[in-house]
């Protein structure tokens, strides 16, 4: 009898075990639900590998995230343009108009971003998902004015 309620123990503690583990982390909660923040303002966050151009550490999973906001039919075929933000905090343009960064207003939110692309059909900002939902609304205005003075 007492090998039949160890023995069920030790089932029971498994099985518990292995079904606690299929809970979602804590982060993983965050994520989930900031990225369906992110889907109900309009944006597509997606995760993607590194583009070409990614200099910096190389993230947990190897994916960064990529939010994105589409332009709209009558804009497409806007001109490419990547700022990047440096290690020291400062962005440079990499590619397309060097005026542009200097008429866009940053949020404090922007200090999470890596980079910001725009291109013919999408506006893009590259970040490795640090803020809460309360950080989109700022970064979506920064890419509806990206895309707006990005002619």
């Amino acid at each position: 009898m007492t090998a039949f309620l160890v023995a069920l123990f030790l089932v029971v503690a498994f099985v518990v075990g292995q079904a606690s583990m299929l809970r979602p982390s804590r982060r993983d909660l965050f994520l989930i639900a900031l990225r369906a923040e992110a889907r109900k303002l309009g944006m597509h966050p997606r995760l993607l590998a590194p583009p070409e151009w990614y200099r910096g550490e190389r993230p947990s999973g190897g994916l960064l995230a990529c939010y994105s906001i589409l332009v709209e039919e009558g804009r497409k075929g806007l001109p490419y343009f990547r700022a990047e933000r440096l290690s020291d905090g400062e962005w440079m343009v990499r590619a397309g108009s060097k005026t542009l960064l200097t008429q866009l207003v940053l949020p404090p939110e922007a200090e999470s971003l890596i980079a910001i692309e725009a291109q013919a059909n999408a506006t893009s900002l590259w970040w490795m998902e640090s803020l809460g939902p309360a950080a989109l609304s700022p970064l979506l205005s920064l890419m509806r004015e990206v895309t707006e003075k990005n002619k």
